[in-house]
């Protein structure tokens, strides 16, 4: 999954990885009519040849077990809240599964980076030692939340973290049994540092103090999803939940005046489900898709949540990767624009084959979560329904590389007056 290198931007991207191979004649190649390929999209990583517009093409597929991918691209936010009119894109992808004893992926983009990597006690035993590497380190930049598209200027200030991680894990391999259909339960222990630079102008504003930060997380994913060649979910589920409880050695009351209260503890949980079908009684052109996310925490800020408690707009994994599947969405909103303690966010999709790389989905949902607002001059937080709608085209293009076009409009988002937010995302990703 990967992740954008430039800030403000969505931290939290997902990679769909094509390998195009472009015009040929090889005979070694199952031959395929365009119109079979409609109904039944090859897997990913799965060869196939066919004819379109009078051209021969013919694709190899590629070893799903070793996947080095990057991707580019922005987010535009209309009307947009304060300083973010543009949001740019940029990371690599990587994804080893050599074998069963051994997993390791990577978001890398330099400011951020989230690496895993699982390797098995022994051989064909399902216990596996895990290690984890997550950075926030975004240099020389103040940061605000959001408060109905506006920046909370009381709150900006430098700040990021470092977090290694180490535990125990038990991971199984599940049905339909492709390199990335697996079941894990991992215990991961996350010492790090978390840290503050530059802060608000004002005389009366006490930066948080740089702290050492235990983390204790467990981690549920089951994964039973099947992908097809662009490496959208084609029909299957998948579903998992993260616990997490913090601890902060070195932290006390912040901000203006001292108003921000220090909790050195805090704990958080969030779920997710996700099935993907074929549309009953139609052709297999038809693709019907669902998701659910939750979450809840307690004495939560915007420097202790995880990546599965930051709500915020930009690509809808919608299952494509085995471990951003359970990455809440908001449609519409800017790169990190909540930090609710709790939401819940339903999405419902329908996806048409136009030719068979290229694919139509049309989407809508909504999100229930308590977003600070402001309510006779004091801000506050405040139970909010956003529903969404939007839609998106996902093609092949010759070269290796997948474009993806999609726009979102969100009824509940207040920007500059207005009562609704929109945006626009357009990226382009690749094979290496």
């Amino acid at each position: 999954m990967p992740i954008p290198v430039c800030f403000p931007t969505r931290l939290l991207v997902i990679l769909a990885v094509f390998a195009w191979s472009g015009i040929s004649r090889a005979e070694s190649i199952a031959w395929q009519l365009p119109e079979r390929l409609l109904e039944n999209p090859p897997l990913a990583g799965q060869p196939f040849r066919t004819r379109f517009l009078g051209w021969d093409i013919d694709f190899p597929g590629y070893d799903r077990r070793t996947i080095n991918a990057w991707t580019l691209g922005a987010t535009v936010n209309f009307p947009a809240p304060s300083g973010r009119p543009a949001e740019p894109l940029a990371a690599l992808y990587l994804w080893r599964r050599p074998d069963r004893d051994r997993l390791f992926y990577g978001d890398i983009a330099l400011v951020y980076n989230h690496l895993f990597y699982a390797q098995r006690w022994r051989e064909n035993s399902p216990l596996e030692w895990v290690t984890t590497f997550e950075n926030y380190t975004i240099p020389r930049l103040k940061q605000a939340e959001l408060i109905e598209g506006r920046d909370d200027t009381d709150t900006e200030l430098e700040w990021g973290y470092v977090r290694p991680g180490i535990g125990i894990g038990y991971r199984i391999p599940v049905a339909p049994f492709h390199v990335d259909n697996m079941a894990a339960l991992d215990l991961i222990v996350e010492p790090g540092l978390l840290y503050f630079g530059r802060h608000a102008k004002s005389d009366r504003f006490v930066k948080p103090r740089d702290t050492f930060e235990l983390r204790t997380r467990a981690q549920l994913r089951w994964d039973a999803l099947t992908r097809n060649f662009l490496n959208l979910v084609d029909r299957g589920y998948a579903f998992g939940a993260d616990g997490l409880w913090g601890h902060r050695t070195n932290w006390d009351d912040w901000g203006v005046n001292k108003a921000k209260k220090g909790r050195d503890h805090y704990y958080l949980g969030s779920a997710y489900a996700l099935v993907a079908t074929p549309l009953p009684f139609a052709s297999g052109r038809h693709r019907l898709i669902a998701s659910v996310n939750a979450g809840i925490g307690h004495h939560l800020d915007r420097f202790n949540r995880s990546v599965t408690q930051r709500l915020g707009g930009g690509i809808n994994p919608v299952g494509q990767e085995f471990h951003t599947t359970g990455y809440p969405i908001l449609p519409g909103a800017a790169y990190l624009e909540f930090f609710p303690d709790h939401y819940v966010i339903g999405y419902g999709e329908y996806r048409l084959a136009a030719t068979f790389f290229t694919f139509f989905h049309v989407y809508g949902g909504g999100a229930y979560l308590n977003p600070r607002k402001v309510k006779h001059g004091q801000v506050r937080r405040e139970n909010t329904v956003l529903p969404f709608i939007g839609a998106r085209i996902s093609t092949g293009l010759p070269g290796h590389l997948l474009l993806v076009v999609d726009y979102a409009h969100n009824f509940g988002l207040k920007r500059r007056g207005t009562g609704y937010g929109n945006q626009v995302t357009v990226w382009l990703s690749g094979m290496f």
